[in-house]
């Protein structure tokens, strides 16, 4: 099993995976997702996976100033939210 850690400091977003440190600007997040218990963590660079975390785990050391639980598995940066369409509770990203 890997081990994953993951915090934040101002507007970078450090996490371990496999040994080496990946950061990432707080900003380039797109969106995160959990699903298997695993974190999928989709940004402008791809998407990297942080195994064995859960969504409010991630959340809580990221902070909520800048991510918006919208489901129990998603969390979305609105910077990237084109609309919202509540009607059919659907979010649209740009692009």
């Amino acid at each position: 099993m890997t081990q994953t850690s993951i915090s934040r400091r101002k507007n970078t977003v450090f996490f371990r995976k496999d040994g080496r440190i990946i950061l990432l600007d707080i900003h380039d997040i797109i969106y995160i997702e959990h699903h298997s218990r695993t974190i999928f963590l989709h940004t402008v660079r791809g998407v990297f996976l942080i195994p064995y975390m859960t969504l409010c785990a991630i959340h809580e050391r990221l902070g909520n100033d800048f991510l918006c639980q919208c489901h129990k598995s998603y969390l979305v940066n609105p910077i990237y939210v084109e609309q919202f369409i509540r009607s059919r509770n659907v979010i649209i990203l740009k692009n």
